[in-house]
């Protein structure tokens, strides 16, 4: 795959995760930002992706201890975690 065609999938995809997050279920927007997270590397928009979900429906819930960024603190969360699997799967031994 060259780079433009790298870019354009990147920003296709990114356009498609900011569309599921305005008109899609939260639960698919998370399906695809885990799947997308591991499909390329240093996927960082899964980060904005979750500022920009909190900036639109952030609420406090005391099921979450009343912290009103809890999409932010999960994306943040997922990326680190994401982050520590990938340099120790044998998948990705080649891209690091």
């Amino acid at each position: 795959m060259t780079s433009n065609q790298y870019l354009f999938l990147r920003i296709s995809m990114a356009i498609l995760m900011f569309s599921s997050v305005v008109w899609g279920y939260w639960w698919v927007t998370w399906g695809l930002a885990i799947t997308l997270l591991f499909y390329f590397f240093n996927y960082v928009e899964i980060v904005f992706i979750g500022v920009f979900y909190d900036g639109l429906y952030g609420t406090s819930l005391p099921e979450f201890w009343n912290i009103k960024y809890v999409f932010t603190i999960l994306s943040l969360v997922t990326f680190f975690i994401a982050l520590f699997l990938r340099k120790r799967l044998i998948v990705y031994d080649d891209k690091i």
